[in-house]
């Protein structure tokens, strides 16, 4: 695709409610919804800071209704909010000219520290643990609990007596939450704004091509994981696979937190090898889309191991006779 002779798109008010209305809808769905704050995002970098910043709190107050009157959950509003800090910082790096690298790794740190020390102050303030929380919170929803069990029990699926277990055993289910929530939680943060600003870094690219920028989603392509962190991912392993024989019961999620941690970066780097061998295999259009999609749905560990073995075997160096930019 040549990106010189791309016009500047018109900016109305039509396409402006159009991209808001998008990062609500997004977040409406579930495996789309890792996409909910790039059209946020790219509201701010074509109109402007004023009028993404409107576009925002209006996707806010939507979702507010959403969760209240329509779901009756709220968890959609408070997914929605995240989504509009992540969007809005994702802008800034864009717009700053920011190394977007260093933007990800910044913000995403940020945001995720931002959100435990929140979490950890409720806590403290009600004078319980995440686990007394989450038991407290099935015992006010038993009765929506009791419905699900009933759809369980007739399930077909094998993994259906262990779900039924847990949902009979409060504690264990609290355990388990307390043990996976904070490795998953990091996971998604990044997922969130790797891709975003990925697509946010290209789209600006493709629709302002008349303008020069330091910066493309090239940058995030090269992310390359630095080398003393395979050491970090040796400690996670071990204590993923010997924690329980130390003496210490807690030394195995820990393990496993920290390989969901680290793990994440190197599925990055991962991603940008794979994006290579693509244009080396010269794959492109709607096939090139479709494939991606599977690997990382059905094969994100071998992305993510391809990523960690970069390390020593550069795989890149391999495709340099037909490595071009992605278009």
């Amino acid at each position: 695709m040549n990106t010189t002779v791309m016009q500047t798109p018109q900016l109305s008010k039509g396409r402006l409610v159009l991209l808001g209305s998008s990062s609500v809808v997004l977040c409406l769905s579930f495996i789309m919804s890792v996409f909910a704050p790039f059209p946020l995002a790219l509201a701010y970098i074509l109109y402007g800071r004023t009028l993404g910043f409107v576009t925002g709190l209006a996707g806010i107050a939507a979702s507010y209704l959403f969760a209240t009157f329509v779901f009756q959950e709220p968890v959609l509003f408070w997914f929605y909010v995240g989504v509009f800090v992540l969007g809005t910082a994702i802008s800034e790096i864009v717009t700053r000219n920011m190394a977007p690298v260093k933007g990800v790794v910044m913000i995403g740190l940020g945001f995720i520290l931002t959100v435990f020390a929140a979490g950890a102050i409720y806590l403290h303030s009600r004078h319980m643990t995440l686990e007394n929380y989450v038991i407290d919170q099935m015992n006010k929803s038993k009765a929506v609990i009791e419905e699900k069990k009933k759809v369980i029990e007739q399930s077909p699926d094998k993994d259906a007596i262990q779900v039924l277990q847990l949902l009979d055993r409060p504690d264990l289910l609290a355990k388990d939450f307390k043990d996976s929530v904070p490795g998953y939680f990091f996971m998604g943060v990044f997922i969130l704004l790797w891709f975003n600003t990925f697509l946010a870094l290209k789209s600006r690219r493709l629709l302002l091509s008349a303008q020069d920028y330091p910066y493309s989603e090239r940058n995030l392509l090269n992310f390359k994981v630095p080398f003393v962190f395979v050491f970090v991912l040796i400690a996670g392993l071990v204590l993923a696979i010997w924690g329980n024989q130390m003496g210490y019961g807690d030394l195995e999620p820990v393990g496993f937190t920290l390989i969901r941690c680290i793990g994440i970066f190197y599925f990055f780097q991962g991603f940008g090898v794979m994006s290579d061998l693509l244009n080396f295999l010269g794959i492109m259009g709607l096939f090139r889309s479709i494939l991606v999609m599977i690997v990382i749905l059905m094969a994100n560990y071998l992305i993510a191991a391809a990523g960690l073995f970069d390390n020593w075997f550069d795989f890149r160096k391999y495709f340099v006779k037909r490595n071009t930019d992605l278009e």
